[in-house]
C-alpha cells in the first residue's frame, strides 16, 4: 500500500493529529477533503463564488497557523466549520457584509451532492434548501451534508441545542411545503426527514 492510500484511508481526526505533529500531506488531505464541502457552506453567505473561494482559503490558511489548538477529543468537521463560520462573522463586521447577498435570491452554488455518488432526487431538495436563508440552509447542510450532532451544530453557529431543534425542525417544515408531493418522491440525506419531531 502507498502512502498516499494509507493517507486516504486515514480518518478526518487521525489526519488532523498527524498535521498537528507537522505532516503538511496529511493537511493537504484534509484540505481535499473538505474544499468543496465547505465552499458549498459559505457561498450562500457571500456576493460571490469568488469570494466564497477565498473565504475557504482564509479558512484554511487559519486551521493551518493553529493546528496545534485543535483538540482530537472533537470531530475535526466541527472544529473547521466553527472557524469557517467565525471568519465569515469577522468579514461581516469589518465591512465585507455590505458585498453579502440575501439567501432568498438566485446565486449559483454546487450541489452538495453532485458528483459520482449523487442520487436522482437530491438536487431539487438542496435547491430548496438554499432557498430557505440563513441558519436554516446551514443547519440543514451541517446536518444532513456533513452528518453532524444538534450538539456540534450548537457548537458551529452559536446556538443553544434547543435553538438547532426548533431552527432543524422549521426548516424540514419549510421544505415540506415547497416541495409538497415532490418530498415523499425525493432520495437522499433528507428525503423521509421532513417532519421529525422537534426533539430529534
Amino acid at each position: 500500500m502507498t502512502e498516499v492510500e494509507r493517507i486516504a484511508d486515514r480518518t478526518d481526526e487521525e489526519l488532523a493529529r498527524e498535521a498537528r505533529a507537522g505532516s503538511r500531506r496529511s493537511f493537504e488531505e484534509l484540505a481535499c477533503r473538505y474544499r468543496r464541502r465547505l465552499f458549498v457552506y459559505l457561498r450562500p453567505r457571500l456576493a460571490s463564488a469568488e469570494d466564497a473561494e477565498d473565504m475557504v482559503q482564509d479558512t484554511f490558511l487559519k486551521i493551518y497557523r493553529n493546528i496545534g489548538a485543535y483538540d482530537p477529543a472533537f470531530r475535526f468537521s466541527t472544529w473547521l466549520y466553527t472557524s469557517a463560520s467565525r471568519l465569515a462573522i469577522d468579514a461581516f463586521r469589518k465591512g465585507a457584509g455590505r458585498k453579502q447577498v440575501s439567501l432568498d435570491g438566485d446565486f449559483d452554488v454546487p450541489d452538495p451532492s453532485a458528483g459520482p455518488e449523487s442520487r436522482p432526487g437530491e438536487t431539487g431538495l438542496w435547491d430548496a434548501a438554499r432557498g430557505l436563508g440563513g441558519d436554516r440552509y446551514r443547519a440543514l447542510w451541517l446536518r444532513y451534508g456533513e452528518d453532524m450532532t444538534v450538539d456540534e451544530i450548537a457548537a458551529v453557529l452559536g446556538r443553544t441545542k434547543l435553538a438547532v431543534r426548533v431552527l432543524l425542525h422549521r426548516a424540514r417544515t419549510s421544505l415540506v411545503g415547497r416541495l409538497g408531493p415532490a418530498l415523499g418522491r425525493a432520495t437522499g440525506p433528507m428525503a423521509g426527514t421532513a417532519r421529525p419531531a422537534v426533539g430529534e
